[in-house]
């Protein structure tokens, strides 16, 4: 299993071998990220977790190194205007 460089990198069958080489607490945690119900910020509907937020999940917790930074917000038109 080579590590991966970059989140996108990152592979279900990845994140299933790192999980397998841990103790029964990460396995859990795994079980349990992967049951999850996300609610819709507009619609206020549930749906299953989707694999890529499983992914960032699963890097924010075992790879932090590899996670890129935020990049700045550039203020749009509007939001520079009411600055005037």
């Amino acid at each position: 299993m080579e590590n991966p460089t970059t989140v996108k990198e990152i592979a279900f069958d990845y994140i299933f071998g790192y999980i397998q080489a841990k103790g029964k607490q990460d396995k859990s945690w795994l079980k349990k990220l992967c049951s999850q119900k996300v609610k819709n910020e507009k619609s206020g509907a549930e749906r299953d977790i989707t694999f890529i937020e499983i992914r960032n999940e699963f890097a924010k917790k075992y790879m932090p190194e590899i996670i890129p930074p935020p990049k700045k917000k550039v203020p749009t038109m509007k939001e520079k205007l009411a600055l005037l």
